[in-house]
């Protein structure tokens, strides 16, 4: 028998597609019972159980089972009673609740197949500049206040002289809220600190020697380089769980989407054209 067919994603997943039509209609048929009927299967008692014991790490005493079986038999004949009332309706917390659990019923599936790796090297390919890893950089920094130096250049210039005679960083330079010294900051994480683009001017700085000035939103820096990692690629098994993970959400959304369009051609929408308000307009 030829089961190649079984190893192609693009199969498996609309099998998975298929399954969360099948499943959604077992669900709604179960929680429909046969009449007034409140049917508390084998299986359901073992899943009260399984949490019970997920959250106490034991399992439940014969009367703490029953306790669990009654709760769940209640909360059932009142879920039925409310539904009846309409009390589900026009109700925005459930009908959220609701859209999440068909959600986590697509992220449940998708997780439950195990892509060949070939799929996860390729989009790892694909997705490069995603996982990058961006430059990293150990420095101290000495601030100088343009707002409150009128030669702020050659004050920069006069310090940068008494750094690199070996004079005591922290006794130099103006206050703010900037910490001394950073250890492994990623350049991303200097721009958000310092301002955009900050991080590009370390390119070329000696490492190990007091640079500057430097420009940042704040205004101008001294800096000494101790440690730096450039940017660089990571092999892919360094990174195959997040390469993984990346895959499954995006496969998690096209398979709701699928989903949604699907579902969505079986009714008749109609959407009321939105009055225009003609406040502020000109006469």
């Amino acid at each position: 028998m030829n089961v190649q067919w079984i190893r192609d994603p693009s199969i498996q997943f609309t099998v998975i597609g298929v399954l969360l039509f099948a499943i959604n209609s077992f669900f709604q048929q179960g929680a429909e019972g046969d009449g007034e009927e409140i049917i508390v299967t084998q299986n359901r008692i073992q899943h009260l159980s399984n949490i019970f014991e997920r959250g106490w790490q034991r399992p439940p005493e014969p009367q703490e089972l029953q306790g669990l079986i009654d709760d769940y038999v209640r909360e059932e004949v009142l879920y039925r009673e409310a539904v009846k009332m309409g009390l589900d309706q026009n109700d925005t917390v459930i009908r959220r609740r609701m859209r999440m659990k068909m959600e986590f019923l697509a992220k449940d599936l998708v997780e439950a197949v195990a892509p060949p790796e070939q799929v996860l090297e390729d989009y790892y390919a694909a997705n490069l500049a995603h996982y990058a890893a961006p430059a990293q950089y150990t420095f101290e920094q000495v601030f100088l206040d343009s707002d409150k130096r009128a030669e702020v250049a050659e004050d920069a210039r006069i310090v940068l002289t008494k750094l690199t005679a070996g004079k005591d960083p922290r006794s130099l330079g103006d206050s703010n809220l900037l910490q001394y010294r950073f250890e492994q900051v990623t350049s991303e994480r200097i721009d958000r600190l310092f301002g955009a683009d900050f991080s590009r001017q370390f390119d070329g700085l000696e490492i190990g020697q007091w640079n500057g000035p430097l420009t940042s939103a704040y205004g101008e820096h001294l800096v000494r380089i101790s440690a730096a990692t450039p940017q660089h690629q990571p092999d892919f098994g360094e990174i195959r769980d997040n390469v993984l993970r990346d895959w499954q959400l995006e496969e998690q959304k096209s398979i709701l989407e699928a989903q949604y369009q699907t579902l969505r051609d079986n009714y008749r929408i109609r959407i009321a054209t939105p009055a225009v308000s003609h406040e502020g307009a000109a006469p």
